[in-house]
């Protein structure tokens, strides 16, 4: 406890505090305290409520994961995880691509994380960008149309789906 801490906002009227890394190295990764008087001061006395706040540094927080190698390690691995798309469309046909565009952005309106190539490339090179990515299925646009294949890429399993029940097939098989 330091009773020298002075925050430099005038609204606080309390007790103020900083957050630091046990080593002391950086520079505080978060600061806030008491200031009951400032919602009162916003509302033009309206409404008067007794608050606590603080604020997180981002930038000292990321310099303490980057020097602590399991921190780093543990975020990088949360960034991939979460960056996963759970689908890839892959367009094999290039005159599908505008077939395909309204039904991704269903897709992700639905809560999908979807992913797929901005341009045209070949359908080989498609797959494994939707396998390095991490995807769980790739969805097919291609001579089957107004089907669509679905494929399972961690069993291989593909199945046919017409394009009105692909968001209920994809439902059912989450």
């Amino acid at each position: 406890m330091d009773v020298g801490i002075v925050r430099g906002l005038a609204y606080y009227t309390g007790v103020v505090f900083e957050v630091f890394d046990r080593s002391g190295k950086f520079r505080a990764i978060a600061g806030g305290g008491r200031y009951d008087q400032l919602i009162a001061q916003q509302s033009g006395g309206a409404v008067a409520l007794p608050a606590l706040g603080f604020a997180i540094g981002d930038v000292v927080l990321g310099e303490i994961i980057r020097e602590h190698a399991l921190a780093r390690a543990q975020m990088e691995k949360a960034i991939r995880a979460e960056g996963k798309p759970d689908i890839y469309v892959v367009i094999a046909k290039e005159e599908r691509r505008a077939a395909a565009i309204p039904v991704i952005q269903e897709l992700r309106d639905g809560g999908y994380r979807v992913d797929y190539p901005l341009e045209a490339a070949k359908v080989p090179k498609q797959f494994q960008m939707a396998e390095q990515l991490g995807a769980r299925l790739a969805i097919l646009f291609g001579d089957e149309w107004p089907k669509i294949a679905v494929k399972n890429l961690t069993t291989g399993q593909q199945q046919l789906v017409p394009e009105q029940e692909l968001i209920a097939h994809l439902a059912l098989n989450r």
